[in-house]
């Protein structure tokens, strides 16, 4: 089922260009961080602590009831994505935008991961906005990056969910622990191998060595959230002291609920001696040989077991063990990491530790001093090892390398559904107003509306976010009596379909208040092939006159769409009718391409057995005279792959159209109002901009749609 919502942002890991600007898809977005302003509720701290490149500082609210974080992109300007790199994050927080004087939440979120990434549609106002809960709320921040369209750049981070059946779980006392005493084993279980990875720290130490940890993780290629305690860290020489700084039964039930709740199969942890004595890691040690004996024992932390049930742990590896010793080579290449070793990728994620680098720990010295590749075997439920080079043996089979799948896109936040009703000024009796214009345009929203006397335009712009897919909807109410009716609008009336521009020149031009592109016939005049023209009428006059004589299976087939002076539509086969025969029907305009849609009220019939491409496409129809509809689907973009013609025609019918007709699609396929196009043109042949035409398919005149150019 297809989901539908209207717009106000999308991924955009992911957009590709603002409206009326080309752009490559392999662009990469830029960060516009420090062209933006930032202004801040009650602080002592300067909010440019945010943005300042650097880990080891902070913004901290002083505020702690309804603080909030306000930006404002630089002019001319749009974010399409923030990323966010909370010290302190709030259990629930809003992200919204302003809107004519009114802020409107965009996404609603928790506190489930400390470095997030939000997607965007190119917006020129956020706030990050605390809502009064009736407690106190911490918002603190270590760095925020405000990106323009683009590709997302690889180092921010868009976690994926902490995997519920792990394979492997890496309990450690500290961040960086995983690296020095663990050596290359993370990415070569989770990266190489494709391993379900689950990584559980006792302690973060401080809000700066959590984002380290992160950073550190993400540059290793680890892209599943790790699980992250708060005990407190402190040094301390025995596990016991450990244990009384920690709780014996909270620190218990923290590797407890961890195992219960990620069940993994094997379990890895520090030195029963601590590496070089340090009670933290003793204790851990402990606590992760506890676990192993008593996560499968629903009396022992009942509330865990109670959740999520009981779970028995396969097998437990301690660093450096002397019994059932198993040894690694961190220095073979992995293949999913471009060649890097294990070692050198734990080397450059131990660099991202910056609050480490003054230390006496070096991966140079520690991995080698307190062996990182030696552990061994104290606990199996499933024998001994025998071949002594995979935590996996006897539980998995063995791989040498999975190559690594691409990470899934982060979808978009849902956007809020405003309608358009709200909005409307008061109508008259026949759905217009008396007297004057009225023009709205958000392009934050998705809504695009025109009223006068005599004509009445409403256009919103949806997305689906599984396809990924994004269209725009226009429906158009119109008083024919008056002369309110479609036509083809010519650049140059004195030589027709001769001389090409950009579809935004010939609106802009006239004054056009709504159009979209129409069959690009002068393409199949100037080709060399065969292959039929289909039968051209602009304004009365035959144009061209090659209709297919039979059903056909080419496409185009060459489907029309006929123009009448009363605000009618017709479609016909390319066979229906000749030239002369939709004269003396009255047509003043006759367009070829197809297939046709919807034919008296029923959709084509051929219709389920198209082929199955997505492409950008559009189409026009009428619901009844005076009133019709067009779609304009974007495609050929990573926001938006295109659309299928069994879907565009489901799309019309859905409408209420009776007629409909597929008119040119790809580069060719535009939808214009007040002389602006409005969607993205995805890249074809190198190119990104829309394809000069010589003429438009459009309806209304405006003097505001002239001052695109001429009042400017």
């Amino acid at each position: 089922m297809m989901k539908r919502w209207a717009l106000t942002v999308w991924i955009a890991l992911l957009c590709l260009a603002a409206l009326g600007v080309s752009a490559c898809a392999a662009e990469e977005a830029l960060d516009i961080t420090q062209d933006c302003t930032f202004s801040t509720s009650y602080t002592k701290l300067k909010p440019s602590l945010m943005h300042d490149g650097k880990y080891t500082t902070k913004w901290v609210s002083a505020d702690r009831r309804e603080p909030y974080i306000e930006i404002t992109m630089p002019a001319g300007v749009d974010c399409y994505g923030i990323y966010i790199c909370f010290a302190e994050e709030p259990k629930e927080w809003l992200l919204q935008t302003n809107v004519s004087g009114e802020w409107i939440t965009l996404c609603t979120m928790t506190d489930e991961y400390e470095h997030v990434y939000i997607p965007l549609y190119g917006l020129d106002v956020l706030r990050i906005y605390v809502e009064d809960t009736g407690k106190y709320q911490d918002l603190a921040v270590n760095e925020i990056f405000l990106f323009s369209q683009g590709t997302v750049p690889d180092w921010v981070q868009q976690w994926q969910p902490t995997p519920e059946d792990a394979d492997i779980m890496f309990l450690v006392a500290h961040p960086d622990d995983e690296l020095l005493f663990f050596g290359g084993a993370i990415p070569t279980y989770a990266v190489e191998q494709q391993r379900k990875v689950v990584v559980v720290y006792m302690t973060y130490s401080n809000t700066t060595r959590r984002s380290e940890l992160l950073n550190g993780l993400w540059a290793m290629g680890v892209r599943t959230y790790p699980v992250i305690g708060e005990f407190l860290d402190t040094y301390t020489s025995t596990a016991s002291e450990c244990a009384k700084n920690w709780g014996r039964q909270a620190s218990l039930a923290f590797v407890v609920e961890a195992v219960r709740k990620y069940q993994p199969k094997v379990l890895v942890t520090h030195d029963f001696d601590g590496e070089y004595g340090h009670g933290a890691h003793r204790y851990t040690a402990e606590l992760a040989q506890k676990a192993y004996e008593q996560a499968a024992d629903a009396e022992v932390c009942p509330e865990s077991a109670e959740e999520y049930g009981t779970w028995q742990i396969l097998k437990l590896y301690s660093h450096l063990y002397a019994e059932n010793q198993i040894q690694f080579d961190w220095t073979v290449p992995l293949q999913n990491m471009g060649g890097k070793t294990g070692i050198e990728l734990a080397a450059e994620a131990f660099a991202l530790h910056i609050t480490q680098q003054s230390t006496n720990s070096t991966m140079e010295t520690t991995g080698v001093k307190y062996d990182n590749t030696l552990f061994g075997l104290v606990e199996s439920e499933v024998g001994e090892d025998v071949l002594h080079n995979d935590f996996l043996e006897n539980v998995l089979e063995p791989v040498t390398c999975a190559q690594v799948e691409a990470l899934p896109e982060t979808e978009a936040v849902e956007s809020p559904v405003i309608s358009y009703a709200d909005v409307l000024p008061a109508l008259n009796a026949a759905g217009y107003i008396d007297e004057g214009e009225f023009v709205y345009e958000n392009e934050d929203l998705g809504i695009w509306i025109y009223i006068s006397q005599t004509l009445k335009v409403i256009i919103q712009r949806y997305v689906d976010l599984e396809e990924p897919l994004r269209w725009f909807e226009a429906e158009i109410w119109s008083d024919a009596a008056s002369g309110e009716i479609f036509n083809s609008i010519q650049y140059d009336y004195d030589n027709i379909g001769e001389v090409a521009v950009a579809p935004t020149e010939i609106a802009q031009k006239y004054g056009t208040v709504f159009a979209v592109n129409t069959d690009y016939y002068t393409y199949r005049l100037a080709s060399k092939t065969l292959r039929r023209k289909g039968i051209v009428i602009r304004d009365g006059e035959i144009l061209v006159n090659d209709p297919y004589t039979y059903d056909t299976t080419v496409f185009p087939n060459l489907d029309t769409l006929a123009l009448f002076n009363d605000g009618s539509l017709q479609v016909h086969t390319s066979y229906d009718l000749t030239a002369e025969e939709y004269l003396q029907l009255g047509a003043t305009d006759v367009y070829a391409f197809g297939p046709y849609l919807v034919r008296d009220g029923e959709l084509n019939p051929a219709s389920e057995t198209w082929e199955t491409y997505t492409n950008p496409r559009c189409a026009i129809g009428m619901i009844e005279p005076g009133h019709y509809a067009a779609v304009m689907a974007e495609g050929r973009l990573s926001t938006s792959e295109g659309i299928t013609m069994t879907h565009l025609a489901a799309l019309m019918y859905n409408l209420g159209c009776t007629e409909a007709l597929n008119m040119d699609g790809g580069q060719t396929s535009v939808m214009l109002f007040m002389g602006k196009q409005l969607n993205l043109v995805g890249e074809y042949d190198g190119n990104t901009s829309a394809r000069k035409t010589t003429e438009l398919l459009g309806i209304g005149y405006s003097e505001q749609a002239l001052a695109a150019t001429d009042g400017e």
